[in-house]
């Protein structure tokens, strides 16, 4: 069993190296480097909006809500709270952070710190007795994510959005009609 409060610690001292300077995890990802040989038709655009997804789910946008609500409500004891966080948390933190050698020799999305704490979280629960404690732990946890989840928004390739402009009604409709003239003519 882990001590929540050197986890707590552990995850705090790694948001202090991330906060104002880019993690060299989330640059490797923006350069294209993933060691683990992750790819699609060899590009890595989807990693990096997997990286932004996956980050938000664990944080801001689905866990966080989800867990702090369940803090917060006297239905939910200490160890349900704690089902919903890995049910929310440890499937994503895996893919992002786990390794599977040979076919994946190092951490799928670069992201191993983000396993290693989730492990370590769930090591410390059999030490946590309060809602309190856990809140304080996971608040240490949720603002890492989230300033991942920040850095990987920046790092995203937005000006690709360029590609794929907003069509109009109007462009619309001159597709159907040149369609319609294509089946006719």
């Amino acid at each position: 069993m882990r001590d929540w409060r050197k986890v707590k610690d552990e995850i705090e001292a790694d948001l202090d190296r991330i906060f104002w300077d880019e993690p060299v995890e989330v640059e490797m990802c923006r350069r294209g480097v993933f060691p683990s040989g992750a790819e699609v038709h060899g590009q890595v655009l989807g990693n990096l909006l997997f990286l932004v997804g996956d980050t938000s789910a664990m944080g801001w946008k689905c866990a966080q809500p989800t867990v702090n609500a369940a803090l917060k409500d006297p239905r939910f004891t200490v160890e349900q709270v704690e089902a919903i966080w890995l049910a929310a948390t440890m499937p994503i933190a895996k893919l992002v952070g786990d390794v599977d050698p040979p076919r994946c020799p190092a951490p799928w999305l670069n992201l191993p710190n983000v396993l290693r704490f989730a492990k370590e979280i769930e090591e410390s629960f059999p030490g946590i007795k309060t809602k309190e404690e856990l809140e304080d732990l996971l608040w240490s946890w949720f603002n890492y994510i989230n300033t991942l989840n920040r850095w990987f928004t920046v790092a995203f390739p937005f000006e690709m959005g360029a590609l794929l402009p907003l069509r109009s009604g109007a462009h619309i409709e001159h597709l159907r009609e040149l369609n319609e003239k294509g089946l006719s003519g």
